[in-house]
């Protein structure tokens, strides 16, 4: 594709109608109904993979400096301009959800409080899951944990923490308040302080490591926070950075960087349960992705063939060993190769035949993959080689 035929392209990508987008003054009207198509696939698309048994939500910034109101500044962020969503992700970093912010979403059930906008996004993500994380102690009303003055007085030492627990709506909450170099308030409606273990601290006074007591709520949160921190710095490997004026297409950038790491994270569970398999790193995968997403047209479903295994795991492996040894010509992934569409043969110069273990010359090669294969009486190395 030339770089004017994928410029005309982008130019006139649209994902919704956009008669039927609602005035402002509409109660329905939809800040996101240019891309809320994408944005609801996906999450359905997400949600299909099982929640692990623990999952983190915080913010994630679609960085950007496109002229839009929607558009927020977070000064303790790396990107500090642009648009926040929030994500829940596992502690491997796959996202389940995740909603845009766009500061009218108060939509929640009738049961449940008004948090305002953001307090509401996270309800939404957390419905019907246990949860863990930092408060402040002004939110606690009528809560009998000491004050951060009380806490920070030379006389109370280091490692000090103070648990209140109450009920509400039949579920058991549990405060915790904890001494480090500040004081930091806990709250969980699944766990709770006991069993306190210990953590080493640097003692400025004596100059040396100290022992100091943990709560068992810290160390859960500390060991499970970071999913989402983990998801961005994936992206931040190797993100789509192609700039754009429209906001609806910086956004879609954003999301593909998304799917291409979930779809990494699911390649490498179901790769670590196979016996005998290299595992590709997230370079090499996005490398394959974009390759067969370029070649593949009209593939087919293809049955599960009863009996033994073919050959062709054996062929894969002599092919991933060969390009190991050195320089060779480029051979296309193992999804292009057995694809079945498109691979046609023609004619070449007299060159030695591709297939591993083959010491042969021929004037045959495939017409997608590019690579010479022998295709005689005798022998069909093109034939295996696409099986």
């Amino acid at each position: 594709m030339t770089v004017n035929r994928f410029e005309t392209i982008r130019r006139f990508l649209h994902f919704n109608n956009n008669e039927k987008h609602l005035p402002k003054e509409h109660p329905q009207h939809d800040r996101l109904h240019k891309i809320r198509p994408i944005i609801s696939h996906l999450n359905e698309k997400f949600a299909l993979v099982p929640m692990e048994q623990r999952l983190s939500i915080d913010e994630q910034m679609c960085a950007t400096k496109v002229a839009l109101f929607m558009k927020q500044y977070l000064p303790n962020k790396p990107h500090k301009w642009g648009f926040k969503l929030y994500v829940m992700c596992s502690v491997k970093g796959y996202a389940h959800k995740f909603e845009i912010y766009t500061g009218q979403e108060n939509e929640r059930l009738p049961d449940e409080p008004d948090f305002g906008p953001v307090g509401n996004v996270v309800v939404r993500l957390a419905r019907g899951i246990y949860s863990l994380g930092t408060v402040q102690s002004n939110r606690l009303v009528n809560c009998k944990l000491p004050d951060k003055k009380t806490m920070m007085k030379k006389s109370v030492p280091r490692g000090t923490y103070e648990e209140q627990m109450t009920e509400f709506d039949g579920i058991d909450v549990t405060a915790v308040t904890w001494k480090d170099n500040k004081v930091v308030t806990f709250l969980s409606s699944y766990v709770g302080a006991e069993p306190v273990g210990q953590v080493e601290r640097f003692d400025k006074a004596n100059k040396t490591r100290i022992k100091i007591s943990c709560p068992h709520i810290i160390k859960e949160y500390n060991a499970h926070m970071g999913g989402v921190d983990l998801m961005d710095s994936f992206i931040g490997r190797y993100r789509i950075a192609m700039r754009s004026r429209k906001w609806y297409l910086r956004i879609l950038y954003h999301l593909l960087d998304m799917t291409v790491i979930n779809s990494w994270l699911v390649y490498k569970d179901l790769k670590i349960t196979e016996a005998n398999s290299s595992v590709l790193n997230l370079c090499h995968f996005r490398l394959e992705l974009a390759e067969v997403l370029a070649k593949v047209n009209n593939s087919f479903e293809h049955c599960n063939k009863r009996g033994r295994p073919s050959t062709s795991n054996s062929v894969e492996m002599e092919i991933q060993a060969k390009k190991r040894r050195g320089p060779a010509q480029h051979i296309p992934p193992k999804d292009i190769r057995t694809d079945n569409v498109g691979h046609w043969p023609g004619n070449c110069v007299r060159s030695r035949c591709k297939m591993p273990g083959c010491k042969g010359y021929t004037q045959t090669r495939c017409e997608k993959c590019g690579v010479a294969l022998c295709l005689t009486t005798t022998k069909n190395c093109f034939k295996n080689f696409h099986m």
